[in-house]
């Protein structure tokens, strides 16, 4: 295997791991065992644990917000509320089906009150983004209200995202079944598009 497969390995495996362990369980013995690489070989080809998990936590980032937001280019254009959607769904899929990959994003946040963090950064950014994407298809004309809808939008997913089961017995459906998140998704828009 070259330098690039076993990077690739590596980066793969701590997504796992995270995920199977949450991020204060995710250790390198573990990664390494789970990858088949000796932790020699994580410290080659990353120097540390936190300088794997910071590359980790940003790729996760970037395919959750940034390339996600991007698969539907030429559709925030001509169909915006499709967009939004089909992104919502995407985004709900992700979230739902990696829970502590999404705390771990809000580690820093939720166990150190740490608000100035590359993930609240990123978001921040992302939801600027975001707003002027969806902007014509929320309900208010007023720009504050708007800002407010997208982050009660993101909000939602957040919650859902993390804790997936929260509100299982209370909706009595589970959102990690494709068809409900569908549902759990033209909800929202219900609600907060035109």
């Amino acid at each position: 295997m070259g330098k690039e497969e076993v990077k690739h390995k590596i980066i793969q495996t701590t997504i796992e791991c995270i995920e199977q362990e949450g991020i204060h369980g995710a250790t390198i013995r573990k990664i390494a065992h789970m990858a088949g690489v000796n932790v020699a070989a994580i410290n080659y080809h990353f120097g540390s644990k936190e300088q794997l998990f910071e590359i980790v936590m940003n790729a996760t980032l970037n395919e959750s917000f940034v390339q996600n937001i991007n698969d539907y280019e030429g559709m925030w254009q001509n169909d915006t509320r499709k967009a939004l959607q089909h992104f919502l769904e995407d985004t709900l899929e992700g979230a739902v089906n990696y829970p502590n990959l999404t705390k771990a994003h809000f580690d820093e946040t939720f166990n150190k009150s740490n608000y100035d963090t590359n993930t609240l950064y990123r978001l921040n950014k992302f939801l600027l983004e975001f707003h002027s994407l969806t902007n014509d298809v929320l309900r208010s004309e007023d720009d504050v209200k708007n800002r407010i809808a997208v982050a009660q939008l993101f909000s939602a997913f957040l919650m859902i995202g993390m804790m997936p089961d929260l509100f299982s017995e209370f909706l009595n459906f589970d959102l990690k079944d494709k068809e409900n998140q569908k549902v759990f998704v033209e909800t929202l828009l219900e609600n907060y598009c035109k």
